[in-house]
C-alpha cells in the first residue's frame, strides 16, 4: 500500500469530477435519508450514457464528538438533494475535510429501481493516508458490464487509524469500520438505484485491499459482500500490533500537545483539523491495528469465505526502487543484509545482482525486483502465493488469481529522467479506470493493443462482480487456483492465458523467499 496521491492530482480529480455537472439530470432516487438526483454523462469516445450520483452520504460527518467514534447514520434531508458535486477527500496532508463519508455512484443510464444489477463497491488505495473516491471514475466499468459501481471514501491517517484506550470498539480501525458502514448502507439502499443488495462485491486496491483483508476476517462482515477483489495485497503486511499502535499514538499526542492530559481524547477533539492533519502526516503511513495478520486467520479458516479475485503486478516494486537513486552497491548490500540476515544475503545477492539489468538504473531496478518478489511491502510477489494457497485450502471455493504483465502500460513519469516504472504498483488502474484523475492523461497514450487488454480486464472484473467468476464469452479461460495452482497472466496482443503457479514462483524466485522468514521490514530509507 505504498502508493500515495499528491494535492495537485487531487485538484485535477475534483475539477474533472465537477465539470460534468451541467449535464442532464438523472431520475430521482429515494434512499433512506431522502430523495436525490444526479446527472447523465456520456463516456468519452462513445455514445454510451451513464447516470452519475456524486457525494451521496452513507454516514454522518465524523466531527465533534463523532471524531474518533464509529460512524453514525447520515442525517435526513428535505427536498431533492443535488448529487452532482464531487465530495471533498477525507482529510489528508494539505487538503480535504473531516466531512467526507460519501460514495459516488455510476449506473447504466435509465436503470430503474428493481433492475437488480450486481454492485461493485470500490475502496481506493493511498497508504491509508491519501486518495479519494473521485479519482476512480466507475462509469466505463459500469456501462460495459451492466453493473453499478460505487466508489467509497473512508477516514485516513490518524483520523482513521489512531488508537487510544478511551475510544470505542473501532479504535485503531475507523477507516475499516467506515468501509463496513458503507457496505451496510449499500445493502440497505442498493435497490433504490437498481442494484441487487445480495450481489455486492467489495473491490479494492493497495491500502483499500489491506483494509479489505481485515474485513474478510471480521465475522461482522458476513452477509455484507458476495465477493471481494484484492489488488496488490497479501493480507500479511501493513498491520500494526497493539504495541506499535500505542507507540504511534504516544508520538501523535506529543506532536499535538495532548500528551500528559487527563483526557487525551477530549484534548484531541478540541484541536483544529489542520493541526491534527499535520501531526498525522509527520508520522508517515498509518495501518490497521490487530495482534494477528489476516492471512494467519484465513489459514485457520477464520474468515467469511466468499469468492475472491486477487493478484499483483509483475514489477510492483519498480516505482519504489526509484527512491534509492544515488545508492552504490555497498549501500545495497548493507540493506539486503539488514533485511534477510548475513547468511540469506549471500544467496539473495546472487539472485538480485544488478548486473542482470542494463542502464544507469540497474541497481534501482534490482532493488525494485527485491521489493516485488519478497512481498516486503505487502504489494505482490511470493507472499501473494501464500495468500492464494491459504484461501484455496480453507475457502468455500478456490480463489481467482492474476498477474498483470504489461510492462509497457502508461504510467506517470518518474522524477528521474529515463526511469522505467514498467508494470509497477497501481499501474493496472489505468486500464480499469481510464477516465479520471491521474489515469486520464495516462490512458490517452494507450495503443490499440493496450485498449484491448484494458477492455479484457474490465470484462473479467465485471464478470466476477456479476457471477463471482471472471470467465465469460470471448475471453481466454481463467482457471481457479486449485490443485497445484493456476492463475491468469494478463498480457498484451491477445496473449493473456492461464499459467501454472509454478511459472509465477519461478519468475519471482519464490523457492528462496519461502525458505526464509517473511520480511516484515519495509526497507524504507
Amino acid at each position: 500500500m505504498l502508493f500515495q496521491r499528491t494535492p495537485l492530482v487531487m485538484a485535477l480529480v475534483l475539477a474533472g469530477a465537477c465539470s460534468v455537472a451541467t449535464a442532464a439530470q438523472a431520475d430521482v432516487v429515494r434512499v433512506e435519508s431522502g430523495d436525490l438526483t444526479g446527472f447523465v454523462k456520456t463516456i468519452p469516445g462513445t455514445n454510451v450514457r451513464v447516470d452519475v450520483f456524486l457525494g451521496v452520504p452513507y454516514a454522518a460527518a465524523p466531527v465533534g464528538q463523532n471524531r474518533w467514534a464509529s460512524a453514525k447514520p447520515a442525517a435526513a434531508w428535505r427536498g431533492i438533494r443535488q448529487a452532482d458535486t464531487a465530495p471533498q477527500p477525507c482529510k489528508q496532508k494539505g487538503q480535504g475535510s473531516e466531512d467526507c463519508l460519501y460514495v459516488n455512484i455510476y449506473r447504466p443510464a435509465g436503470t430503474a429501481a428493481g433492475a437488480n444489477l450486481p454492485v461493485a463497491v470500490y475502496a481506493h488505495g493511498g497508504g491509508n493516508t491519501g486518495g479519494n473516491a473521485s479519482e476512480h471514475d466507475g462509469a466505463r466499468l459500469a456501462a460495459e458490464n451492466g453493473i453499478i459501481v460505487m466508489t467509497v471514501q473512508y477516514r485516513l491517517g490518524a483520523f482513521g487509524f489512531l488508537k487510544l484506550p478511551s475510544m470505542d470498539s473501532s479504535a485503531g480501525n475507523f477507516g475499516i469500520t467506515d468501509t463496513q458502514t458503507a457496505l451496510a448502507w449499500v445493502k440497505r439502499n442498493a435497490a433504490a438505484f437498481g442494484g441487487n443488495p445480495d450481489k455486492v462485491t467489495l473491490a479494492t486496491e493497495s491500502a483499500g485491499s489491506t483494509n479489505a483483508c481485515r474485513i474478510l476476517v471480521d465475522p461482522k462482515s458476513k452477509g455484507l459482500v458476495a465477493g471481494v477483489i484484492l489488488q496488490s495485497e497479501d493480507c500479511i503486511h501493513d498491520v500494526d500490533s497493539p504495541k506499535q499502535a500505542k507507540e504511534r499514538a504516544d508520538k501523535f499526542l506529543v506532536l499535538t500537545g495532548c500528551a500528559g492530559e487527563a483526557d487525551p481524547l477530549a484534548c484531541l477533539r478540541k484541536l483544529s483539523t489542520d493541526k491534527l492533519a499535520v501531526a498525522s502526516a509527520a508520522l508517515g503511513g498509518w495501518n490497521p491495528v490487530s495482534d494477528t495478520s489476516a492471512v494467519s486467520e484465513i489459514a485457520k479458516g477464520n474468515w467469511i469465505k466468499v469468492p475472491v479475485l486477487s493478484g499483483s503486478n509483475k514489477e510492483e516494486g519498480r516505482s519504489a526502487g526509484a527512491a534509492y537513486v544515488g545508492w552504490k552497491y555497498p549501500d545495497y548490500k548493507a540493506w539486503v543484509v539488514k533485511l534477510v540476515g548475513e547468511q540469506s544475503a549471500v544467496e539473495a545477492l546472487k539472485i538480485y545482482d544488478p548486473k542482470k539489468h542494463e542502464g544507469q538504473y540497474a541497481l534501482e531496478y534490482t532493488i525494485g525486483d527485491f521489493i516485488t518478489d519478497s512481498g516486503m511491502r505487502g504489494l505482490g510477489g511470493c507472499t501473494n502465493l501464500t495468500l492464494a494457497e491459504a484461501m484455496a485450502q480453507t475457502g468455500a471455493s478456490a480463489p481467482w488469481i492474476y498477474t498483470f504483465e504489461d510492462s509497457t502500460v502508461p504510467t506517470s513519469p518518474s522524477r528521474h529522467k529515463g526511469y522505467d516504472n514498467a508494470a509497477s504498483h497501481a499501474a493496472e488502474l489505468t486500464y480499469l479506470f481510464p477516465d479520471a484523475g491521474q489515469y486520464l492523461p495516462r490512458s490517452v497514450r494507450m495503443t490499440d493493443e493496450q485498449r484491448a487488454l484494458a477492455r479484457q480486464m474490465r470484462a473479467y472484473w465485471g464478470n466476477f462482480v456479476k457471477h463471482q467468476n471472471p470467465n465469460g464469452e470471448g475471453l481466454p479461460v481463467w482457471k481457479p487456483f486449485e490443485g497445484e495452482g493456476a492463475m491468469m497472466a494478463l498480457r498484451l496482443n491477445g496473449k493473456s492465458q492461464t499459467v501454472p503457479a509454478s511459472y509465477f514462483a519461478d519468475l519471482h524466485h519464490c523457492s528462496f523467499w519461502h525458505s526464509i522468514p517473511v520480511v516484515l521490514d519495509r526497507g524504507d530509507r
